[in-house]
């Protein structure tokens, strides 16, 4: 049994474990705060660590909002801790709608071949001493060294969100972004590109500004929220003039923000009838309405609307909820089934040859499977490679620069693929984001 009121062996290296993580100084203050004085609270823990895609800050921002969409108008708290983890505090009698909503995601998210996902529920005005326990695992909570731990936390955080501020702000984005061409293969002998989607590597940009993303998921899900309204500006500033059509990824809770269309409005109308938002496809999942909303939004504002994000699997169930997509994006999947083929034809024969991309192309053998299955459009190295092979292809946009090339969807390292850009005040040291920008 955990005893409360023993002390930390270490209170630095709880500092260190725990105070690391954005949000955790909040976090800290308020599990003291509940142990001295306990309230009449739900709590839910829900772990993504077996979930697909659980590391990516879109992904993941999408299961937080579905989550406290369970709550209504009811007051409510979120943390988002270490080792992609999110912590839920409402009022008592909302225990029911929490265990509900996890209930329900997890059902969804295992449906669609995401995994599965974890959580536990607990009654904090009885159980507070087990909550922080699973939150500081064979630690119990002791109040001078956790607020102590909260103050380091706090000011460590603020520093390097002001870090990543002021990389997306005034730098020159054309040296940041990378572009991942769409290349469509209707005649073999001159494949085209059809479209060029805009991305970021998390990656990168945690080696170049010395940054703890894979480490600070609270980190991790502010730059992600950043970097939706920095690729918007970009496409303002510096791809008004640019002829080609582009994609950048999106999320329906961008897009349904007071705020967005205003952003919007600023891309000149020209511009955004040459630009595809895409939405993941586990938001429909979670919230058809709300992706149909997100849709008709971007629809009025001038966006075409595309899916991806999904797997080979879930396509043929797959209830675009009355959406009719421009294209959709299906996952190649790193270890395919005997019958990839046939799940291609089958996707082949509900969504169209020019509407479904294979997505993530990092071997050849997806461009064979493709092929078979009847596939003209593909995106990843593998395609870019066959682009490469017949001539450097003939299109309507021009062909990736050869770093662009180097850089596409699809490698090891990869961090999924975020709505981008980087607008950096400061002066920056010359050759500091020469990679800053890569893999989605």
């Amino acid at each position: 049994m955990v005893d409360p009121l023993a002390p930390l062996p270490d209170p630095a290296a709880v500092g260190d474990m725990v105070g690391a993580h954005g949000q955790r100084h909040a976090l800290l203050s308020r599990l003291g705060a509940l142990r001295d004085k306990p309230e009449p609270l739900a709590a839910l823990l829900v772990d993504l660590r077996d979930i697909e895609h659980g590391d990516d800050p879109r992904f993941a921002l999408t299961l937080d909002h579905y989550l406290e969409s369970w709550l209504g108008a009811r007051p409510h708290e979120l943390f988002r801790l270490p080792s992609q983890r999110l912590l839920i505090l409402a009022p008592a009698d909302a225990a029911a709608l929490l265990d509900s909503g996890a209930r329900t995601l997890m059902h969804m998210l295992r449906s669609h071949g995401f995994g599965v996902l974890r959580f536990t529920a607990y009654d904090v005005a009885t159980q507070v001493a087990r909550l922080a326990a699973d939150i500081v695992p064979g630690e119990a909570l002791d109040r001078d060294a956790l607020l102590s731990a909260a103050d380091r936390a706090q000011t460590a955080a603020l520093g390097r969100l002001l870090d990543v501020e002021r990389v997306l702000h005034g730098a020159d984005l054309n040296s940041l972004v990378r572009e991942q061409p769409i290349w469509s293969f209707a005649d073999p002998a001159a494949p085209v590109v059809v479209t060029t989607e805009l991305v970021v590597s998390l990656d990168e940009l945690e080696s170049r500004l010395d940054l703890p993303l894979r480490r600070d998921d609270w980190l991790r899900h502010e730059v992600a929220v950043r970097l939706d309204q920095g690729l918007l500006r970009h496409l303002t500033r510096d791809r008004a003039q640019d002829p080609r059509p582009f994609a950048i990824d999106l999320h329906t809770g961008t897009v349904l923000e007071a705020r967005f269309a205003d952003l919007l409005r600023r891309i000149p109308a020209e511009v955004r009838h040459r630009l595809t938002a895409e939405l993941a496809c586990w938001e429909v999942g979670l919230s058809a309405p709300r992706f149909a909303a997100a849709a008709e939004r971007l629809g009025d504002l001038g966006f075409a609307v595309a899916v991806d994000h999904a797997p080979l699997s879930a396509l043929a169930s797959l209830d675009l909820g009355g959406v009719d997509p421009a294209y959709v994006k299906a996952l190649w999947p790193r270890h395919a089934a005997p019958d990839v083929v046939a799940q291609l034809t089958a996707a082949v024969q509900r969504f169209g040859a020019d509407r479904l991309v294979l997505w993530r192309c990092d071997e050849p053998a997806a461009l064979d499977a493709g092929r078979a299955a009847g596939i003209q459009r593909y995106q990843g190295p593998a395609a870019d490679a066959a682009a490469r092979a017949s001539g450097e292809g003939a299109s309507g946009e021009e062909s990736p620069r050869r770093g662009d090339r180097a850089e596409s969807d699809g490698g090891a390292d990869e961090t999924a693929a975020e709505p981008t850009a980087a607008e950096d005040a400061t002066e920056a040291k010359p050759g500091l984001f020469g990679r800053l920008f890569g893999r989605g």
